[in-house]
Formats: structure tokens, sequence, C-alpha cells
């Protein structure tokens, strides 16, 4: 992905020209690439260019069949570097999962605003801030470890918290008086809108070191964790299926399915996963599967059930969406949207070359450029 990116863009598109949805996957590739090497030594074994979490289980292995002591704090070894290994990959993995998603919102939101995306370099920028961020916030896990600096890992985590805020005003000065149209890929970026700032404003309580003492290992991490990457991954990625699925197939997917998809999903998060901020708060921890009666956790949880059946639910309707349009949904024709990007300047499903002609590329909207120039 990242040679592609450097050397195989189109004729005319420099680096500041490119779709958003290409520097969010660049910058992935190369966080990827930094965050999955690991390279360790040790007296008896050396392990060169692993990914972390396979080096953490061939230590762990060598630990308990071969004499090592990575790990054995009896002979020298240090439990806590299991955990440096885990989340030094596992932090900027929640950023290599999110950051592509961040990209095809960037792609949708303009479009059904009908409006360029505001401030794209500050966008690019806060993207290769969060890059860079990502890489030194691990140990924000390891609070209630007492092994970490509480001031420093508490810092990065609150500053990574800006970038993020950025994008955030972003999309939304791009819809600021824009000409706003709801369809399925419109509504499935506001509900992720709405989710992922629920899961960042309560990621930025957890890092503060106090108040992560106070929740640590509880239902309050399961709910911001579920609202960052449920609320932001899925309701992202159905996003992009209804926005991208014409160009796939040709056929535009049923609009109230849709609606009644975008609906159920939004209820059922809501129920399933916001009584847990409250259950965590109560005192009720992860990873234990039975509570007395008395801890009085069984309402919040009930509802944390419907709202896991509505999901269900939620998922079936664009299962039966899908089947149909794709049998008998109405033809999309080659831009059912009026994008922005050059996927939207060929045919619907496009050729096996791709295409034709490509339109000359004078900005970040070369489709658009293209279109009101031949409307002139």
């Amino acid at each position: 992905i990242i040679t592609t990116t450097f050397k195989l863009r189109a004729p005319g598109m420099s680096l500041d020209k490119m779709p958003l949805f290409a520097w969010a996957m660049l910058v992935t590739a190369f966080m990827i690439f930094f965050a999955m090497p690991a390279v360790m030594a040790a007296s008896t074994l050396l392990i060169l260019a692993l990914p972390a979490v396979a080096a953490a289980v061939t230590m762990l292995l060598t630990d308990r069949h071969f004499g090592t002591a990575f790990f054995d704090p009896t002979a020298g070894g240090d439990p806590l570097l299991w955990q440096h290994l885990f989340w030094f990959f596992g932090h900027p993995e929640v950023y290599i999962v999110i950051l592509p998603f961040f990209g095809v919102v960037s792609e949708i939101v303009p479009v059904f605003s009908r409006k360029p995306l505001f401030g794209y370099k500050g966008f690019v920028f806060a993207t290769l801030l969060i890059t860079a961020y990502s890489f030194s916030v691990w140990a924000h896990h390891m609070f209630t470890t007492g092994a970490v600096s509480s001031l420093f890992f508490a810092t990065t985590s609150f500053l990574i918290a800006i970038p993020t805020g950025v994008k955030f005003f972003n999309w939304i000065a791009t819809m600021w008086r824009g000409k706003l149209t709801f369809e399925a890929p419109m509504l499935f970026c506001m509900g992720f809108l709405f989710m992922f700032l629920i899961g960042g404003i309560s990621g930025v309580f957890l890092a503060s070191p106090p108040i992560d003492y106070a929740v640590h290992d509880t239902y309050y991490v399961v709910a911001h964790m579920h609202y960052v990457m449920f609320g932001g991954t899925t309701f992202a990625a159905f996003a992009g299926f209804y926005y991208w699925i014409p160009k796939f197939f040709g056929r535009l997917m049923g609009e109230r399915l849709a609606r009644l998809h975008f609906v159920l999903m939004l209820v059922g998060m809501n129920l399933a996963f916001f009584p847990m901020h409250q259950l965590g708060l109560d005192g009720m921890q992860r990873r234990i599967p039975d509570y007395p009666e008395s801890a009085g956790y069984g309402d919040l949880n009930m509802l944390s059930t419907v709202g896991a059946f509505l999901i269900a639910a939620s998922i079936a309707v664009f299962v039966v969406n899908f089947a149909v349009s794709m049998r008998r949904g109405r033809r999309a024709g080659d831009d059912p949207w009026n994008g922005y990007s050059l996927e939207w300047a060929t045919s619907s499903p496009p050729p096996h070359h791709n295409f034709e002609s490509l339109p000359p590329i004078r900005s970040e909207r070369p489709v658009y450029d293209a279109r009101h120039a031949a409307d002139a």
C-alpha cells in the first residue's frame, strides 16, 4: 500500500490532492509497519522482526518449555514485560482499526453536504499527529500496575484527543451551511459521529489516572471500548457499504430497509452499551460470569441484552436488504451520489481495466471539477 501510494498515483495527483481515504490507508500502513515488528534480544534467544504479540507468545513458550525466564520474577524476569509487549502493539492497533474509517467518513460527509471537506490540509496534519502520538500512549492501560509514568502517559493520552477533535470540527464545519441530504450513507456517518464522540469523551476520562484507578477492569472500560470500536468502526463501515455497493454491483440498496437498519442499530447499540457505564461505576467487574442478585446489576444487564438482540435484528435487516437489492434493486447509474473521487469517473460496476479515461486532477475533487467544467 505504501509503495503503490507513492509510486502509482494517477497522473497529476500530488499528495496534497489525494482522497482522504487514501491518506488514511497510507498512514495506517505505516502504523502497521512500525507497530507489528519487535526486535528483542536475550542471551539465549534472538527474535527479529516478529509481531510483538507473536514474540511475546514465543517468549512465554520458551519460559514454559525451555527454561528461559523472560516473565518469571523468581529467575530475574518481569511479568509486566508481557503487558508492555502486548500494549505496544495493542494500542496503535486501535488507531490502525479506526483511521481507515475516518477516511471513509471523510469521503462521504462532503458528498452529502455538497461542499469540499473543510480544512483539507489541517485534516491530513491531524491524521499524521494521531499516527505519531499512537505510539506514545500504550501504558495508559497499565496505570494500576504502579510501574509506569502516569504523568507522561496521561499527558500523551490527553494530547491524542486534540487531533481527533480537529477532525470532528472539520466534519461539522463541512456540514455547516451545506446542502445536506440524509441517504443511508450519511445517516450512518451521523451515527458514527455521535457514537464515536461518546467513546472518545469516556476515553479522555480514562486517561486521567485517578479515574482510571477507580474504574479499571470494570464495565465502564467495556462501554468505552464498544463506543469506540463498535460505534466508530461499525457505523462507518455500513456507511461505506451503502456508499460503495452501487459501485461494485450497479444497484442501490433499498432506502427504507436501510433506514430501519440504522434505527435498530442506533437504538440497539445504545441500549446494549450505554448502561455499562453505570454498571462500571457501580463496581461490576469484567470477565466474571456470574454475580449475586443482591449486587443489583440485573436490570441494566437486561437492558444490554435487549440491545444486543436489536443489533442482531439490524444486521438481519441489512442482509435481507442486500439480498433483495442485488436481485431487483434500482439501477444506480454510473454516479448515483454525484461523488467527488476518481472511482465515480467510470461506470458502475467498472470495466476490468477500470477507466476509459481520467479527468484532469486539479484538486482533491477531480470528478466534481470535471462535472462542473462540462456544465460550464
